[in-house]
C-alpha cells in the first residue's frame, strides 16, 4: 500500500489505525484504497471492498439492500467504486492517507495502480515502474496437487455384482442355510408326504361317508342283503 511521500513509523501507524473508524462489516479501519469509506444514499457507510463483494453479481442500474437498514440502493454507472466517499470519515485520516486513490472494477477484481514513491527510486534519473494491485472478490481456494490417494471412488453396483454379492453371502452363511432347509423339510414337506388322506366326502343328503369305494361286486352284495 502506498502511504504517500512521508510513510509513517510504527507508532504513528498504530495510533492512526486506532483513531480511524472501522467498516461495520469487516471491522477493518478505513483507508484511501480498497477500504475506502463509501456513502450510500441511505446515509450508511461501508468500505469499498465489502460493498463490492456484496454486489459482485449485481449489475449497473440494479438495486441491492443496504446491509444495515435493508433500503434498496441502486448501483451507479461504473459499479460500486463510483459511490461517493464519506468525507466526514476521510477528514479523520492522517496526512499519509490523502489523497484518495482511484480504484476501478474489472470483472471480479478491484484494481489499483500503485505509483512509485521517492524512496523507491533505484538511482538518480531512473524511475520505478507502476505496479497493478488487484483484489479478488471471489474466494478461490489454493490449487491442490490432486493424486490418486486424494480421490474417492464412487461405486455403482450392477445386477451382476449384486448377484455375486448375494451368492457370496449365502456361501458365507452356508451352514445356517443348510439347517434352515432341513427345518423347512421337516415342518412342511414331510407332513404332506406321510399323513394319509382321509378321503372325506359328503353324500347328497348331507351324511358323511368315510372311505367309500364302489367296486364291481357292490350291486350283487346289495341285492343279497335285500333278499334276506
Amino acid at each position: 500500500m502506498d502511504w504517500g511521500p512521508s510513510p509513517p513509523n510504527q507508532t504513528e501507524l498504530q495510533a492512526s489505525q486506532q483513531s480511524i473508524p472501522e467498516c461495520p462489516i469487516c471491522y477493518r479501519p478505513y483507508d484511501n484504497i480498497f477500504q475506502k469509506p463509501l456513502l450510500l444514499p441511505c446515509a450508511h457507510t461501508f468500505c469499498l471492498e465489502c460493498l463490492s463483494r456484496i454486489c459482485i453479481f449485481v449489475k449497473q442500474a440494479q438495486t441491492f439492500p443496504c446491509p444495515l437498514c435493508r433500503a434498496q440502493v441502486p448501483v451507479p454507472d461504473g459499479g460500486i467504486p463510483k459511490f461517493p466517499p464519506n468525507m466526514d470519515v476521510v477528514t479523520q485520516f492522517p496526512p499519509w492517507l490523502l489523497p484518495l486513490q482511484e480504484v476501478w472494477l474489472d470483472g471480479h477484481r478491484l484494481c489499483w495502480i500503485k505509483q512509485p514513491s521517492l524512496s523507491c527510486q533505484v538511482s538518480a534519473g531512473e524511475e520505478t515502474p507502476e505496479m497493478l494491485v488487484t483484489v479478488e472478490l471471489l474466494y478461490n481456494p489454493a490449487p491442490r496437487d490432486v493424486s490418486r490417494r486424494d480421490l474417492i471412488g464412487i461405486h455403482h453396483p450392477s445386477r451382476l455384482s449384486t448377484c455375486r454379492g448375494l451368492c457370496q453371502l449365502l456361501w458365507e452363511r452356508r451352514l445356517a442355510v443348510f439347517w434352515i432347509a432341513i427345518l423347512m423339510l421337516v415342518l412342511i414337506v414331510l407332513p404332506i408326504i406321510f399323513i394319509p388322506d382321509s378321503h372325506m366326502t359328503r353324500t347328497p343328503e348331507g351324511q358323511r361317508q368315510v372311505g367309500t369305494f364302489l367296486t364291481a361286486n357292490a350291486p350283487s352284495s346289495l341285492s343279497r342283503s335285500q333278499s334276506f
